[in-house]
């Protein structure tokens, strides 16, 4: 007989990596994510919470958990 094993919290980890980048987030690591929504801009705002508003801004994420 085969036994699944399902690790959650890899298999939940790895979801939200993947739900981030549909929206334009690229994971960098230990909860940390960039999106660029300006190439041009010179400033990346760090913020623990993105607001809609800031779709055309840089905005690095850090200690977000899924």
């Amino acid at each position: 007989m085969n036994e699944l094993v399902l690790d959650l919290p890899a298999e939940m980890a790895e979801l939200a990596v993947i739900e981030a980048e549909s929206i334009g987030w690229l994971p960098l690591g230990g909860g940390a994510y960039l999106h660029v929504g300006d190439p041009d801009a010179l400033v990346i705002e760090v913020v623990g919470v993105p607001e809609v508003g800031m779709a055309a801004m840089n905005v690095l994420l850090v200690g977000w958990v899924s």
